[in-house]
């Protein structure tokens, strides 16, 4: 599988990383999404690897939605 960053990198705008952190975070999101897949294959617990990422992406999609909206009212005058 390849893995093109930049296809993802607009939905961390919000958190206001540098390109280094932004490259870093999607690098770990995109080892652990593989490794995932991987063990989708061969682990017998897999349901519950599952249910922790999907919690732990989550907690990462509202903390962006969080920043995002906070962004959003200080723009706004709010």
């Amino acid at each position: 599988m390849t893995f093109d960053q930049e296809r993802y990198r607009p939905h961390l705008a919000p958190l206001k990383l540098t390109t280094e952190q932004e490259d870093e975070l999607l690098r770990d999101l995109w080892t652990i999404t593989e490794a995932l897949v991987d063990e989708s294959m061969t682990s017998p617990i897999y349901p519950l690897q599952l249910a922790f990422a999907c919690t732990a992406f989550d907690s990462l999609e509202a903390a962006i939605a969080v920043e995002s909206n906070g962004t959003s009212n200080k723009e706004e005058g709010l």
